[in-house]
């Protein structure tokens, strides 16, 4: 007869629900119920990180983007141009401070990255008309033909990476996540 830590082994390593039937019914009355607590317990016991949300958001971002960014670098294109191109394409421009906290870069950082883009014509900056000192990031001509490919890409990408979830459970977590955005922001 099979003991509750040698079922617990054998479905940590069959991983399958059908094994744990199978075994379950082996088992004497409460055996079932017995599994189920240890193997809850074992969950329980699982490492911090396992588990912790802004591990799993990182390490998701991560690996998703990896394999993204391998892609824009293959397309002769910068990661950081990507990304401020990404966000300028639909915001006829932006200031320095707003394009910052798109793209998650420190403003110092940023600054550097828009003036060499602006050196190779995919950004321009422009002032307004009415305060001088305001100035407008915008996307050129040049830069739209790089960053819009790309931008497709993307899309496949998000759909080949998420072929796991349904639809419902891509707005699910897209919904959760700029909920969280919002009332961390």
């Amino acid at each position: 007869m099979l003991k509750v830590n040698d079922v617990k082994a054998q479905l940590c390593y069959e991983k399958d629900c059908i094994v744990f039937n199978f075994v379950a019914c082996c088992l004497p009355a409460g055996g079932e119920d017995r599994v189920r607590q240890a193997l809850k317990l074992e969950a329980d016991a699982a490492p911090f990180v396992d588990d912790y949300l802004l591990y799993l958001l990182a390490a998701a971002s991560s690996s998703l983007s990896g394999k993204f960014h391998q892609h824009v670098k293959q397309q002769d294109a910068n990661v950081n141009e990507w990304r401020v191109l990404a966000c300028l394409v639909d915001r006829p421009g932006l200031m320095l401070t707003e394009l910052a906290g798109f793209v998650l870069y420190e403003q110092s950082r940023l600054s550097k990255i828009v003036d060499r883009m602006e050196l190779q014509g995919l950004v321009a900056r422009t002032k307004t008309a009415d305060d001088r000192r305001k100035v407008l990031i915008q996307i050129t001509p040049k830069g739209r033909k790089i960053v819009e490919p790309l931008i497709e890409a993307a899309r496949r990408h998000e759909t080949d990476s998420a072929q796991c979830l349904d639809g419902s459970e891509i707005d699910a977590l897209k919904n959760a996540l700029k909920k969280l955005i919002r009332s961390n922001g």
